[in-house]
């Protein structure tokens, strides 16, 4: 079993300095794995033996997830040491044609719904628009 803060600083340090492609041209397709392939290829690297499992949202079976209002939430990336849940991490590809306030805000809340059971919760949004102050 590895300390949870341990972990969840690999993580966020991660998702900082992960190098990112120049689109993807689907959030699901794309940079979920993405993600899940450089969470895993880091953690792995910072704790060799663990057993640490990344799972994410799409494909596969045993996807993780949270009811509540009688609405089932899925985190984008969940990562567990054995079955003990450490993070979820909300992954938001911000699209030029959609307004990014909506995006944003859906990644927040769903963000603080996970937070019911998460110890820790990450919002990881990219955005290749415009940016301004």
């Amino acid at each position: 079993m590895q300390d949870s803060s341990l972990v969840a600083e690999a993580i966020r340090g991660t998702l900082v300095r992960m190098p990112l492609a120049q689109s993807y041209a689907d959030e699901q397709r794309d940079l979920q794995p993405h993600v899940q392939r450089a969470l895993e290829e880091s953690l792995q690297g910072s704790f060799p033996g663990a057993d640490l499992r990344t799972v994410i949202s799409v494909g596969g079976t045993g996807k993780p997830n949270l009811r509540l209002l009688g609405t089932r939430f899925w985190p984008d990336v969940e990562i567990s040491d054995s079955t003990k849940p450490i993070a979820a991490i909300e992954v938001k590809l911000i699209r030029s044609e959609h307004p990014a306030s909506k995006a944003i805000a859906e990644a927040i809340g769903q963000s603080i719904i996970y937070s019911i059971r998460y110890p820790r919760v990450f919002t990881f949004v990219v955005h290749y628009g415009r940016s301004d102050d």
